[in-house]
């Protein structure tokens, strides 16, 4: 018997829902407790200059005076079903704003990346920006609303 890598629809939005909703029912389908055991409120936003390996998430984070990830609770994530283009979706639905830069050197943001913690942790999901981002002194960083989609196909 031969297996394939696919998962199913259901699994995918199950997945993105645990991840970014505390495994939280949407579309009247229990796709699990509901009991804030997913990590949902511990989810931020983070930006990097560099990215080394998608794979192990191996990125160089930002460094900018002020700089610091954006913590992004459950309630500022939808997720999109579309079962006919076999994709499924997390979106934020509220800006993610990023503090003022305060240096004179520049940072070039190339990726943003989804972690499980503030600092360190484990960087889940990593994106590149369609167009790099140069941050100087005073630079506010946002991604805005419906910007920032995270898939599983």
């Amino acid at each position: 018997m031969s297996t394939s890598n696919a998962a199913t629809n259901y699994l995918e939005r199950r997945l993105l829902n645990f991840i970014f909703k505390n495994n939280a029912q949407i579309g009247g389908t229990n796709f699990g407790s509901g009991n804030g055991n997913g990590l949902g409120n511990d989810i931020y936003v983070g930006l990097a200059t560099a990215v080394s390996s998608i794979e192990t998430g191996s990125v160089t984070e930002a460094d900018y005076t002020n700089y610091q990830r954006v913590r992004v609770p459950a309630a500022n994530w939808d997720i999109v079903a579309n079962d006919s283009t076999d994709t499924q979706t997390a979106k934020n639905n509220a800006n993610i704003d990023f503090d003022p830069a305060g240096t004179t050197t520049a940072d070039v943001i190339t990726h943003a990346f989804i972690a499980d913690a503030s600092t360190s942790g484990n960087i889940l999901f990593v994106g590149e920006l369609t167009n790099p981002k140069t941050i100087d002194d005073g630079d506010i960083f946002r991604i805005n609303t419906n910007n920032l989609t995270i898939e599983l196909k």
